[in-house]
């Protein structure tokens, strides 16, 4: 009955909908899958327009339409790619339009004129030629075919989205992290807890991906910031396959500094460590990087059944060093004593080999399996499972400290699998609609010994052997996370072109989300027997399990009237906490408290959660203004649910006496809201060089933020509310030549201003610990990159004997608060960073002599070996140099540890990826 009295206000929104909707097919939230053909058909003599004529795409089933009175003719739910389009009508040769390439959510328009038929079974062939501007188009939307991610030198989506003007590591146009919905074939896959996406999908199995970091439509919803929508790639008609394996090296004659030991492992002295400088050539291991990529698909049941499979390993160990020197259980004696080092006693039973501080390994397969039920219904089935595993040091500030005792650091360890399970049908040639279930598992776990009770835990006492800016000499991480985050999601979906002007669409999303998490401290002491176990604290730990729910519906309206493009939509959201919020947060771990107008009485301190409802309009505009130039002006009310890691904060309210500050989430947090403004041109230059202007404007309001309370007792409560906000703006410019041409090139230049009161959720807390004034006024967020010119160069001649795409990118540092003559700016984020440029490429080579179509691969990340800084010490503005450590230096301390005080103080997480040269090739079948 509570599961029901959850659902009613969805039942509630579903009685209300049209009969009609409901017996054609459930409405959706779902992305679009799909783009549309639409033009006229004319007689090439009298200019009269053609009724009749037959259109449909080649090789595609017999998809197609015919025009109507007025020559006029639309083929909808076209997926992503690139047609053929076959034009016949009696008395009349054909003809064939080639290199039709259609794009989620625009139009393609073909005007064809015929000619009267000379000879029986006369053909024309003509090729499209592919538009500099898209008219239909209202916002900043950047769209990545399959072909075009393959030739890229990236080895994720995630690096390709960057590429696209104004994201900037992963942020778009300077929102925070976890501000951008992913969805897969039209459904949502971020996982609820922490608002990122759950999976990757891999590359080859992409058909489209779409970048939509301005105004977005009314059917995309949960996100402030930015949509990506990625298509998968159709069932081939016949069977094939590829495969594309490389191995990767670091080549750089960059240096590192270590420890060396020159006697075995066991009990020695200081003066048996030595310090040593060596490239990351002989750091880094041969083959630092191995990707294997394989693909098969085709019909088991011909236009009927059909599968396709992707499979991927990855094993990356990245940049980070450290060194086997100590294990764990090691104990050293005298190091933070402040003697004499002949007189330490060092156990060091470590191999003494080089090991990667961020390795990831992970295994992936994407599947697809496609049923043709009916001429009019198509079911497909969707796979997505990753697992993987891999050290959290580039997360963690680099493991600086467990640099000499790797085996001591967590490890982490991950599981997803989503299903999906699709409808797509067909009413007429005017209406079509989608109905998709999907389940979500994902699952983190990080720890370092599967059994908490495992004997090779060690006390936290050896983890502070070591003496003053020195390098842990044993010692192992304490902590467990298990996370798991389940999602059964509905979406669905109803487009019909009602006529020449109007499609409409409308949809409902609902997600069911599970969180299932459980943390906690291991402590090995005398109260355990000196034998490892969970915490007997009850302040160690932390338990959370909770299911909230998302309710979704919109009505989108895409108007193409002649010289002018309208989308306008709305979207209502619904949102359900599932959780209990206290009264007096003072009071926040008494579930009872005594009531003011009646002492010998109390009251609870429990309440329901509110539930949040929103009401969000969008519209888009586009004009043209010349034969190759196209306005837009878009503006959006944007709303989203804050990452449930932080409604959830500190489940169980519980108060660490010992502590004199407490934090606690929040489940009645509103949701964060941005008013988002963009106008923007996109005018043709020449023939084949195109421009894209585009200016736009946030106001973001309601972000999570932090309130300090005091509590009874005098102690400090920490607790989220809707209290921080900022302003972004900005402009992009980008500049492009057709991809037809031998030689093409891409060059995206974002400006922004970002702004707020704090960059992250937490800065409130950390600056009253650190004894800070709050701030109160608009300052530069951390991300704030004032420029970034992002460029790519192909050069494909047509004998296509060899492709090189090579990617270059320049950005100005991230701001940071200086410190000078010991003294703290009082103007946050007052100073920039060093600015960044790097250089990658990827080469296709396809040797003549041979037959197969094999192509060898060459592909360089950081060609030119730039130093990428992205942290500094404050009080120099450098990687290299700080204060404290010239302070140190000159004070004469001795240092605690079996390292020199330069190799302390040099962070290696604060450098980029040096050159990494990988050599592969690539089959196909």
């Amino acid at each position: 009955m509570r599961t029901l009295a959850r659902f009613l206000p969805l039942l509630v929104l579903l009685a209300g909908l049209p009969a009609t909707a409901l017996a054609d097919g459930f409405p959706a939230e779902a992305s679009s899958l799909y783009g549309k053909i639409a033009g006229t058909v004319t007689d090439a003599a009298s200019g009269e327009p053609l009724p009749g004529v037959n259109i449909f795409l080649v090789d595609s089933d017999g998809q197609g339409t015919a025009t109507d009175l007025d020559g006029n003719y639309t083929i909808l739910q076209v997926r992503p790619g690139t047609y053929s389009v076959r034009f016949t009508f009696i008395g009349f040769a054909n003809q064939v339009v080639e290199n039709v390439q259609v794009e989620v959510d625009r139009t393609t328009r073909i005007d064809v004129q015929l000619s009267e038929e000379v000879f029986e079974g006369q053909e024309v062939v003509v090729t499209a030629e592919r538009g500099l501007v898209q008219v239909d188009r209202t916002t900043t939307t950047a769209t990545v075919s399959g072909e075009e991610l393959e030739a890229l030198p990236v080895n994720s989506i995630n690096d390709a989205i960057s590429l696209q003007a104004g994201v900037v590591d992963g942020r778009f146009r300077g929102g925070r992290s976890g501000e951008v919905a992913f969805l897969v074939n039209g459904v949502p896959i971020n996982n609820a807890f922490n608002n990122q996406a759950a999976f990757e999908v891999e590359q080859n199995m992409v058909s489209s991906l779409e970048v939509i970091s301005g105004v977005f439509n009314a059917e995309y919803g949960q996100a402030l910031s930015g949509v990506v929508s990625i298509v998968t790639k159709d069932l081939p008609d016949s069977w094939s396959g590829s495969f594309q394996g490389f191995a990767g090296a670091l080549a750089s004659t960059r240096e590192l500094e270590f420890v060396d030991r020159s006697v075995g492992p066991g009990l020695t002295g200081a003066d048996s460590f030595t310090s040593e400088e060596l490239s990351y050539f002989e750091v880094a291991p041969l083959t630092n990087l191995i990707d294997l990529q394989a693909s098969i698909g085709g019909p088991i049941i011909r236009d009927k059944l059909g599968i396709q499979l992707t499979g991927r390993y990855l094993n990356n160990d990245s940049h980070l060093f450290g060194r086997d020197l100590f294990n764990p259980a090691d104990s050293s004696v005298g190091l933070n004593t402040g003697t004499d080092p002949a007189n330490w006693i060092v156990e060091s039973t470590g191999s003494g080999d080089f090991v990667s501080l961020s390795e990831s390994e992970r295994w992936s397969l994407n599947g697809t399996l496609s049923y043709q039920l009916s001429t009019n219904v198509k079911l497909d089935y969707n796979v997505f499972l990753q697992d993987g595993n891999g050290m959290p040091c580039w997360g963690r500030g680099g493991c600086h400290d467990q640099k000499y005792v790797p085996d001591g650091i967590n490890r982490d360890r991950f599981n997803s699998q989503t299903h999906i399970l699709g409808v797509r049908y067909t009413l007429g040639t005017k209406s079509f609609g989608n109905v998709s279930y999907s389940y979500l598992r994902d699952k983190y776990d990080s720890f370092l010994y599967e059994s908490p009770f495992d004997e090779r835990y060690q006390t936290p006492q050896l983890q502070s052997l070591d003496g003053a800016s020195a390098f842990d000499v044993g010692g192992n991480d304490l902590f467990n996370n298990d996370f798991l985050t389940e999602t059964h999601t509905i979406v669905a979906d109803f487009s019909s072109q009602l006529n020449q002007v109007h499609l409409a669409k409308v949809g409902i999303l609902a997600r069911l989300h599970r969180l299932d998490n459980f943390s906690f401290g291991i402590e090995k002491s005398a109260r355990t027997g000196n034998q490892p176990q969970p915490s007997p604290d009850r302040f160690a730990d932390n338990l959370l399990q909770v299911n909230p729910i998302e309710f979704a519906a919109y009505v989108q309206d895409k108007m193409e009237f002649e010289g002018l493009i309208v989308n306008a939509g709305l979207r209502f959201d619904y949102f359900d906490p599932d959780y209990q919020i206290p009264n007096d947060w003072r009071q926040a771990e008494q579930d009872r408290v005594l009531n003011p107008d009646n002492p010998a009485d109390s009251l609870s301190n429990r309440t329901a959660a509110d539930r949040a409802l929103q009401l969000s309009p969008r519209l888009g505009i586009a004009f043209p203004i010349s034969a190759e130039g196209v306005m837009r002006f878009s503006a959006g009310l944007f709303f989203q649910t804050p990452q449930l890691s932080l409604l959830y904060t500190n489940p169980e309210y519980e108060v660490n006496p010992a502590a004199n500050t407490v934090q606690f989430g929040n489940a009645g947090l509103e949701p964060e809201r941005t008013l988002a403004f963009e106008v923007g041109l996109q005018q043709g230059l020449t023939e084949d060089i195109g421009l894209e202007l585009t200016l736009f404007s946030k106001d973001v309001r309601n972000l999570t933020g932090q309130e300090v309370l005091r509590a009874p007792d005098g102690s400090f409560v920490v607790r989220w509310i809707n209290r921080d906000y900022g302003t972004i703006r900005g402009g992009t410019l980008s500049l492009f030549r057709q991809s037809t041409a031998p030689i093409s090139w891409t060059l995206d230049y974002t400006l922004q201003f970002a702004e707020g009161t704090s960059s992250d959720p937490g800065e409130a807390f950390g600056r009253q610990q650190s004894g800070l004034e709050p701030i109160l006024s608009l300052v530069r967020l951390n991300w704030d990159r004032r420029h970034v010119l992002n460029n790519t160069l192909t050069i494909a001649p047509g004998e296509g004997n060899f492709t090189l795409t090579m990617v270059n990118r320049l950005r100005s540092g991230e701001p940071y608060t200086s410190l000078r003559n010991n003294a703290r700016s009082t103007i946050p984020n007052n100073a920039e960073r060093p600015f960044q440029f790097w250089s990658d490429l990827r080469l296709f080579y396809k040797p003549a002599f041979i037959k197969q179509d094999i192509q060898l691969l060459v592909q360089v990340i950081n060609l030119f070996d730039n130093e990428i800084i992205n942290a500094v010490y404050a009080s120099s503005g450098r990687p290299d140099e700080s204060l404290t450590l010239e302070q140190f230096r000159n004070s004469g301390t001795q240092v605690g540890g079996l390292n020199t005080l330069d190799e302390y103080f040099f962070r290696q997480e604060w450098y980029g990826p040096p050159r990494q040269i990988s050599l592969g090739l690539t089959y196909r079948f």
